[in-house]
């Protein structure tokens, strides 16, 4: 009996071990030691919309692009047709950023470190009016 005493906090470490951190679609770990919680979470969904379509954010936070949709999906600020480089705005100085695809019940976290608005799009869905904005208040 002592023995098994001794081996539950053994046995508790090692069952929560893992439990503290999660990935979130292939990108960094979400909730673990040096990560940052995402200050807004914004849901793809089947009907090729954003939800909600426009968030505000504080510079150095993040955005957490969830895909609740049936099928992958994207969020993206790197143009490759006429109807995505016409959606696209981004502050001077920021990097584009692309998500490249996002499994279903997957998501993305992009952080946001330069203040201005930016406007994104969905990957072969910018035509259908999949289309997003953040804002970054210094």
């Amino acid at each position: 009996m002592r023995s098994l005493i001794a081996l539950a906090p053994l046995a508790l470490v090692a069952a929560c071990a893992g439990a503290g951190m999660t990935t979130t679609g292939g990108t960094a770990p979400v909730g673990g030691a040096g990560s940052t919680i995402p200050a807004a979470t914004v849901q793809m969904s089947d009907n090729l919309q954003f939800a909600p379509a426009a968030v505000s954010i504080q510079a150095g936070q993040s955005v957490r692009f969830q895909n609740v949709s049936s099928f992958a999906q994207s969020v993206s600020t790197m143009a490759d047709t006429p109807a995505e480089t016409k959606v696209v705005l981004m502050p001077a100085g920021a990097a584009p950023f692309d998500s490249g695809e996002i499994a279903p019940n997957s998501s993305y976290d992009q952080s946001f470190n330069i203040p201005g608005t930016y406007r994104y799009f969905s990957d072969g869905h910018a035509e259908q009016g999949m289309i997003g904005t953040i804002n970054v208040t210094p």
